[in-house]
């Protein structure tokens, strides 16, 4: 696909965001079915858990928001192994702002150079244009953490100044002005999570979306963290229902509304006993522990290694990470531990279905 505005806009009609994309890596799943070690297809990086912003709803509430930071040399060092182990996309996004990392737009430019497809979450407000102008050519996709559109509300739920919202607009704005002029396929888009609080907002947001200049708006439920206490409302995209079809109907062949009625439908409910998905994906915490999941950073039972003491190859050819990964598929009761939707959910749902086949499979 070539690197066009044109083609961005045939992936934005192509956008999927509602499910999992293993089908299209079929020689991993069927590696991982051999019993054969597998390299992650994906990374997960967080660059700091520092933040701008302290959101009501953060996953990380629970651990006080401690500020970590990857050091540049761990930081580069990662994109270098990841490119010479063979993943295939990195995202920066994690439990705090990556921009705020001063080697993450360095981390960006050097990743996509060693083959990487790169991939940035942010909630906007620190990327400015002279960023932007040095990234956008290197990312594949660039997602904006926007919970509304109305300056009161952004405040109340972002826990900040309501001028935030004015600037992170702005450089959304200059984020699809870049890539217009420089005919740039990098997809820009903007989510929104489902709160309580911003339920009534989800047109509106839909709505600036498209005005501002992004290839899409997402839509996705509140993901609890068992250790936490800020709650949502259950069922909200069901009060909802006329407010988000209503956003939807904005949808073109140049605008993309996504409301995620999959994954909200099925409520995070776990129809599997174990988690299985864990090979496929890496993630990396700022404090430089490579873990199995992001919602366990921190905890030593879900952890591989560490960057600051070996190396990112080590780590997934070590022992422990098999143990780690036995210990999670054997021990841990998904359906309790876990957060609501996690990332691995998706994943779990189709690879319990593959290895608990139903009778009569040759009956297609």
């Amino acid at each position: 696909m070539g690197n066009s505005i044109a083609d961005a806009h045939l992936m934005t009609n192509e956008l999927f965001l509602d499910g999992h994309k293993l089908l299209y890596h079929l020689d991993a799943v069927g590696r991982w079915l051999k019993g054969q070690d597998i390299v992650p297809i994906h990374a997960e990086a967080s660059p700091t858990s520092a933040c701008n912003q302290r959101c009501g709803f953060c996953y990380r509430d629970f651990d006080g928001h401690k500020a970590d930071f990857l050091s540049r040399k761990v930081f580069l060092g990662l994109m270098r192994s990841l490119a010479k182990v063979g993943a295939k996309s990195v995202l920066l996004a994690g439990d705090g702002e990556p921009l705020l990392n001063e080697a993450t737009v360095e981390a960006i430019i050097l990743g996509k150079n060693l083959g990487l497809d790169m991939a940035l979450n942010t909630n906007g407000v620190l990327l400015k244009e002279g960023i932007a102008r040095r990234i956008l050519p290197k990312l594949t996709w660039l997602r904006f953490s926007m919970m509304s559109s109305n300056p009161r509300n952004y405040s109340r739920i972002h826990g900040v100044p309501s001028g935030q919202l004015k600037q992170a607009i702005e450089n959304i704005k200059k984020c699809a002005e870049i890539k217009k002029e420089k005919k740039l396929a990098v997809t820009l888009g903007i989510q929104q999570v489902l709160l309580k609080e911003n339920a009534a907002d989800v047109y509106a947001e839909a709505k600036l979306s498209e005005r501002i200049g992004a290839d899409y708006y997402v839509l996705k439920p509140f993901s609890k963290h068992p250790a936490n206490i800020y709650d949502s409302q259950e069922d909200l995209h069901v009060k909802y229902k006329d407010e988000l079809e209503k956003a939807e109907g904005l949808s073109s062949a140049k605008f993309k509304v996504i409301i995620r009625w999959n994954t909200f439908s099925d409520k995070g409910i776990r129809d599997y006993e174990r988690c299985l998905g864990i090979p496929f994906i890496v993630q990396i915490g700022a404090d430089a522990g490579v873990y199995s999941c992001c919602p366990f950073f921190g905890d030593k039972r879900f952890l591989f290694g560490n960057l600051n003491q070996r190396s990112l190859e080590e780590i997934l050819r070590s022992k422990k990470r098999k143990q780690v990964i036995k210990y999670i598929a054997d021990k841990i009761d998904v359906r309790r531990v876990c957060m609501t939707y996690c990332r691995h959910h998706q994943i779990n749902k189709f690879l319990w279905n593959l290895v608990n086949p139903p009778r009569h499979v040759n009956f297609i």
